[in-house]
């Protein structure tokens, strides 16, 4: 547990995209007993999830599933999960493509993706249907109109300052309309359509971090 907190410390006092979000997740993930985070990046917010499940003192069973498109060095992390009896699991894949099995299901799910409306609407429909509790979406406040390709340092801006997004439309499945327009009309239209979830907190801070609670 100390060599955890301490990371944990250092992670919030190091500035960064998500570091003033970080006591945010501990305090959710505090509330569940299983997590899934896809968008791992830097392995920064995972710690943060990590340190909430382990603050929970239930006796369930606790577990965190990790995904990312790409691979992530996440040695460390399971060492120090698993020294605090948390099991890692983890799948480096697109998440529009993660099967999951009968009856699997997590109280959180952390999205930190591709910031376009096209693939939070479809993480939405998607993930939804397997999380329990919250579901928490990171940039919804510089990415929330326009969508990050648009923006100077976002994912595939390059395509789109080349004008050449077919290739990326093509491979992706998402048309060009979806890339450009940003998260909060997909957070919007999702909680039109599934009343069993609500608003739970918005942040407008460090790029923004968006909470829906499931309801019953």
């Amino acid at each position: 547990m100390a060599l955890l907190e301490t990371k944990y410390i250092e992670l919030c006092n190091n500035p960064c995209d998500i570091n003033e979000h970080l006591p945010t997740l501990k305090a959710y993930a505090q509330e569940c007993s299983s997590v899934f985070e896809t968008g791992v990046r830097g392995v920064v917010s995972s710690y943060a999830l990590l340190y909430g499940l382990v603050e929970n003192k239930n006796t369930t069973d606790k577990v965190i599933f990790l995904n990312d498109i790409e691979h992530c060095d996440i040695a460390d992390f399971k060492k120090i999960a698993e020294s605090n009896s948390v099991v890692v699991k983890y799948e480096w894949i697109n998440n529009l493509d993660l099967v999951f099995s009968n009856n699997e299901t997590y109280d959180l799910t952390f999205i930190d993706t591709w910031h376009v409306y096209g693939q939070l609407k479809r993480e939405l429909e998607k993930f939804s249907k397997i999380t329990n509790k919250y579901i928490i979406m990171h940039d919804t406040e510089i990415d929330g109109i326009e969508g990050e390709t648009k923006r100077s340092n976002g994912l595939y801006n390059w395509l789109y300052v080349g004008n050449n997004l077919d290739g990326l439309v093509s491979r992706t499945k998402i048309p060009k309309h979806e890339i450009l327009k940003g998260l909060i009309p997909a957070i919007d239209e999702f909680l039109i359509a599934n009343t069993n979830w609500i608003m739970d907190k918005q942040y407008k801070n460090n790029n923004g971090l968006t909470i829906l609670k499931k309801v019953y």
